[in-house]
Parts: structure tokens; sequence; C-alpha cells
């Protein structure tokens, strides 16, 4: 993989033109939901290569007066062969869903600045296949891993959604890390509407 080295001062920059990217997403939105998704990730290596990944999330609707709108089960298995891990897993919602899906994540970039992409083929309730692709860059400054994603939604009838993320990794040790982040969730198609998500999260490496 390529390497690219940044000093202090480039990366305080980048920092900072993440933060302003953010907010320039949230304020380029108008009229639009709010809503609140906590997660809880829980990982933990079965062999050298193979990681089992659980998944609890939380999607409330309203940020100023929260009420539980979804709720996400997620089991997977990643196969890790060095820049490449092939995943395979299902999710359940709170909606009835029954989602399996595969997938697979490939690091494009390392160094300072790290490119990653994860591609995801799901099939919905057994007749409806989505395809889901996310790029992520970040870097580390001061302990923080601060970082922009950007997921884009396909399926039979074409472009159905975009989410633009900004958000901050903080480790607290080798097994805990917490992360907040603004995301812009857009459903697009016949009408598109969007919702600002205010995202919380924690991970558990075990």
């Amino acid at each position: 993989m390529n390497n690219i080295n940044i000093n202090k001062w480039g990366k305080i920059g980048i920092l900072s033109a993440l933060v302003i990217g953010g907010l320039f997403v949230a304020n380029a939105a108008f009229a639009a939901d709010s809503a609140v998704w906590t997660t809880l990730d829980v990982s933990g290596a079965l062999t050298d290569k193979l990681t089992l990944n659980v998944q609890e999330e939380l999607r409330f609707s309203d940020v100023g007066s929260p009420s539980l709108a979804r709720q996400h089960t997620d089991i997977s298995v990643g196969w890790d062969v060095g820049f490449l891990t092939a995943v395979g897993g299902y999710r359940n919602t709170s909606a009835g869903e029954h989602r399996p899906y595969v997938g697979l994540n490939l690091s494009l970039l390392e160094g300072d600045l790290d490119l990653g992409s994860a591609s995801k083929l799901e099939l919905r309730d057994g007749d409806t296949l989505r395809a889901r692709t996310e790029l992520t860059l970040s870097t580390e400054v001061a302990g923080l891993t601060p970082w922009v994603s950007d997921e884009l939604f396909v399926d039979e009838s074409g472009l159905t959604g975009n989410r633009a993320s900004v958000g901050v990794t903080r480790g607290i040790n080798d097994t805990w890390a917490v992360r907040a982040y603004y995301l812009l969730d857009s459903t697009l198609g016949d009408s598109t509407s969007h919702s600002h998500v205010m995202g919380l999260g924690v991970g558990v490496s075990l």
C-alpha cells in the first residue's frame, strides 16, 4: 500500500477541514428530520485471521424528544488477508426484516492518511438485492482519529440513498473505544428527503 507522510500542522489542517466540511454539510440540508443513533460494537478473534463481530444499534427519532424508531442486531464474521477482509453476516431489524449479506473491505491507502472502502451486497427480505459502498478517510491527531465517510446505496431501481458523515474516534485502551459523529442521511429517488443524525458509539475488542 502507498504511504503518505504529513507533519503535525498538516494533520491539524486536515482535522479542521473535516470539521468545517461537516458543518457545511449540516447547513446545506434544510427542512430535514433529526435522529440519534447509538451503537455498541463487540469484536473478538476466533483465529489469527477470523474475527467475530456483533453490533447492536438503537435509532431514535427527533433529537429534541427522542423516541425509539428502530433496532438493529448484526452478527458477522470477517476473514482478514492483509489489505483485504471478506465479510459474511446477518442483520435483523425491529421492523421484522431479515438481511443476510456478503461484503469486502479494502485498505486503499495507509500512512498518516488512511483510506478504506467497504462494499456490501444485501438480500432484503429474501427478494430485494441492495448494494452499498462506503469510502472512509481518517488520520491520527493527538490521540484522536477524525474521519469523514460517504456511503452510496443502489438497488434495481438505481441510486436510492447516500450517507455522508464526519466524526471522531477515541481509543480509551486496547479494549475500549468511543466515537461521536454527525451524519446526513439522504433518501433519493422520486422524492428526496434528509435526516440529520447525531451518533454515539462504543467499541469493544476482546
